[in-house]
């Protein structure tokens, strides 16, 4: 469908993508509420922070202290007290796993 330069074009949500426009198919493996700093190094890991401890000039930290510093960056400064790192907040930890387009069309 083609729109001319008058017409304008709504915004939609993406929960109305159609199937065929996805180009990603996820599925929750689990759901869970913990303490941040209870993240694992492998956690870390998953969430993309590598362990760089064991560089040579000894700048090197673990996967779980990047997390950290991630984390407070993320952070308005004057959200830190209750939201920060050193908080502890409580957060929603979820898991998910990537399907095939075809496990998507078979829910």
């Amino acid at each position: 469908m083609r729109y001319g330069a008058d017409e304008k074009i709504g915004w939609r949500p993406s929960i109305h993508m159609p199937k065929e426009a996805a180009r990603i198919f996820l599925r929750v493996k689990d759901v869970r509420v913990e303490r941040l700093q209870d993240i694992t190094e492998a956690q870390a890991k998953a969430e993309g922070c590598v362990n760089d401890i064991n560089l040579v000039d000894g700048t090197g930290k673990s996967a779980t202290m990047h997390f950290a510093e991630t984390w407070k960056r993320t952070v308005k400064s004057a959200d830190l007290p209750r939201y920060g790192w050193n908080a502890n907040p409580w957060v929603w930890a979820i898991e998910f796993k990537i399907i095939t387009k075809q496990e998507a069309s078979d829910e």
